[in-house]
């Protein structure tokens, strides 16, 4: 099943970057930075590198210890509202989908239930520990990056609180493209909240995949990634 959701990711993933590299590459810029936060494998950069035709600087974010991300280098750390430590629950049954700050898989029942049905393991799924915290704006500001042209957010539920930690890089970023998660009884709250906070300084581009395939019948989850771009 990991496999399964790998292949899924990288061509979504280059479905996304295709569709932002035609914004980029008619821009007036010569040189542009990325931020790939909750980066897993890095197919969203990577695909980005392949059809990109500007130097480009890549940052790429995430917690999880045991990425072996290849030709990018990955930041250890998860963008959060404050700075500091938080603890990270990491899906050890699909590390591929549901490792996050956030306990929303953790209480999925459901998906539980077929985790165990299908695979006769009944060990604990989630297992977690604690995981170094920043914000966008002060990652930014201790590096004096000044702008970014390109921010993708997949941190599994979590997003909210990384625009949080963004309030000052949001005037300074060109395009956005985020995963709205929630339970499926939760997700238009959620998807609101991100839209009002979003919608203050860009326009609304497009929703580019209704992920709801994501954990499919197996869960009560909903998935949404959306563009925003100046």
């Amino acid at each position: 099943m990991n496999l399964i959701y790998k292949l899924v990711d990288k061509f979504l993933m280059n479905d996304f970057s295709k569709t932002i590299s035609k914004i980029v590459n008619n821009n007036s810029k010569d040189e542009l930075t990325v931020f790939d936060v909750g980066c897993f494998q890095g197919n969203f950069s990577r695909s980005l590198q392949k059809e990109i035709k500007k130097k480009t600087k890549y940052f790429l974010f995430d917690p999880n210890p045991n990425l072996r991300i290849g030709d990018f280098q990955y930041h250890k750390l998860a963008f959060s509202n404050d700075k500091g430590s938080k603890k990270f629950y990491l899906n050890t049954f699909f590390p591929a989908s549901g490792s996050s700050l956030n306990t929303i898989h953790v209480k999925d029942k459901l998906w539980n239930f077929t985790r165990k049905l299908i695979t006769g393991n009944l060990k604990k799924q989630f297992e977690s520990f604690d995981v170094r915290t920043d914000t966008i704006d002060n990652f930014c500001k201790e590096r004096s990056i000044d702008f970014i042209d390109i921010l993708k957010i997949d941190t599994e539920g979590s997003e909210i609180e990384v625009l949080e930690g963004a309030k000052d890089m949001l005037n300074k970023t060109n395009i956005i493209l985020i995963e709205v998660l929630d339970e499926r009884k939760k997700f238009e709250e959620k998807y609101e909240r991100v839209t009002g906070i979003l919608e203050k300084n860009y326009n609304f581009s497009k929703v580019l995949e209704k992920r709801i395939w994501s954990l499919g019948t197996l869960s009560n989850m909903k998935a949404m990634d959306i563009l925003f771009k100046k």
